[in-house]
């Protein structure tokens, strides 16, 4: 039967609650056995008992100040006064000391009076403590017949003194209740701390572009449809993602052959423009260009998105030479390990650093040297190219990276490029399971680090510079 997760948590607090009860109250009966003296005297009536055996066995034959000095003895290992009393209500032996009229009363009870109580206890206001009494036979003088006398515990709290309450049994009884209550409520918060950490590793996922994760839906509670709902967002999330690449690449394909076309006429008509027409040809040819670039992203990023990358191993240093000399990247600065590689798709990979490298050299390229370098980080390899320009401000440093974003939005495609470049390089590294970001340098400058998974050994370090 399945179960709501209401439900299942007022289950399991019922069962937690009768399960603490019967455990409880088998622990009050156990302690509370010869009725509620006994169970505050728990401790203390085996104490008291066995002080009048001994000061029964110890008394005869002391004087009064062997008697006290015999009481101040027994009385250290427990925190306590010790007074013996006649019936009479004379003090035997112990300090001199006021007795309450209610314990003067129950130490002078004979039996026969009332009850005849063997213990009884006290509790005095001013000062604050409590008298504790046991009545015991006791012979004074050798050969003389045992006379009733009572020993009295004085004491300012029962909870402090060991010799009124035994810590043990209460901490074994609470510490049996806990355990009780964690058996009780381990499959619950396990259940709830694992679909939560499940779908919280889902969502981040989904955040990333990866529709295709599983999202755990087990259970008919609110968890499971929770993951249910979850799993259906991704699957609708990457239809929606997946037909609007399609879309863009579609239409991007279907634009290349009108521009061209355009780009040829662009062509004939500045051969037969007059001096009068040649700068609006000129513009047009401007327009076109900028259509055909756009159009040129619009069909890489589509098509890094829509290829499977072949993933092998990629000589750092010569697939830089190579994109730096595609650039026209002159000038290049460039310190790599000798013979380093990593595992990525030679095709997204020289797309994503083209892409880097086109950036730089447009937005930067006359604020000082351009330079790629490469290090190990444990089992990454971090690809960094850096600039001396401007930088970008902080808060656009996640945000370049999404399709179509401009730091201005009144730029035009002449002036702040498509908005595709850095989205290009970012789906072109996780297409070969890297990341990319990018971070401000001091004092000036813009770094771009393309981290991608590490092979083999390097043979030796070198610097290559182009």
């Amino acid at each position: 039967m399945r179960l709501r997760l209401w439900a299942r948590i007022g289950l399991t607090l019922a069962v937690n609650f009768v399960l603490l009860a019967g455990l409880g109250w088998i622990f009050l009966a156990q302690q509370n056995r010869g009725g509620l003296q006994s169970f505050v005297f728990a401790p203390a009536r085996e104490n008291l008992r066995e002080l009048g055996a001994r000061l029964g066995a110890e008394f005869p034959g002391k004087s009064e100040s062997e008697r006290t000095a015999l009481l101040a003895e027994l009385e250290k290992p427990w925190g306590v006064r010790l007074v013996v009393f006649r019936d009479t209500g004379e003090r035997v032996a112990g300090p001199e000391v006021e007795a309450p009229d209610e314990a003067m009363r129950e130490i002078r009870r004979r039996r026969g009076q009332g009850a005849g109580r063997p213990l009884f206890l006290v509790r005095q206001e001013r000062p604050a403590r409590y008298w504790a009494g046991f009545h015991f036979p006791l012979v004074e003088v050798e050969g003389n017949p045992p006379v009733r006398h009572t020993v009295v515990v004085i004491t300012p709290s029962l909870l402090s003194s060991p010799f009124f309450l035994d810590w043990q049994p209460w901490l074994a009884g609470l510490s049996v209740a806990l355990l009780a209550t964690v058996v009780c409520w381990i499959p619950v918060v396990r259940r709830l701390t694992g679909s939560i950490e499940a779908m919280r590793a889902a969502a981040g996922e989904i955040a990333e572009g990866n529709f295709a994760v599983q999202v755990p839906a087990n259970g008919g509670d609110e968890l499971g449809e929770l993951g249910a709902s979850l799993g259906r967002m991704a699957q609708q999330l990457s239809r929606l993602v997946n037909g609007q690449r399609r879309f863009l690449a579609d239409v991007a394909h279907e634009l290349c052959a009108p521009l061209a076309r355009i780009q040829l006429s662009a062509g004939i008509l500045e051969a037969r423009a007059t001096e009068a027409d040649r700068p609006a040809v000129e513009r047009l040819e401007r327009d076109v260009t900028q259509m055909s670039a756009l159009v040129g992203d619009l069909l890489a990023f589509t098509k890094g998105a829509a290829r499977l990358p072949e993933l092998g191993e990629i000589r750092v240093a010569e697939l830089v030479r190579e994109i730096a000399g595609r650039e026209g990247a002159t000038g290049l600065e460039t310190g790599i390990e000798a013979g380093l590689t990593v595992l990525a798709d030679r095709e997204h990979l020289g797309r994503a650093l083209g892409n880097v490298l086109r950036n730089a050299i447009q937005y930067a390229g006359e604020a000082g040297p351009i330079r790629v370098s490469a290090e190990r980080a444990g089992e990454m390899v971090h690809l960094k190219v850096t600039d001396c320009g401007a930088g970008l401000p902080e808060g656009e440093l996640e945000a370049v990276f999404t399709p179509f974003h401009r730091l201005d939005a009144a730029r035009t495609p002449g002036t702040g490029g498509t908005g595709l470049g850095l989205a290009i390089v970012k789906s072109a590294v996780e297409a070969c399971g890297g990341t990319v970001w990018c971070r401000n340098r001091k004092p000036a400058g813009l770094e771009v680090i393309l981290a991608l998974r590490g092979c083999g050994s390097p043979a030796g370090f070198g610097t290559v510079n182009s």
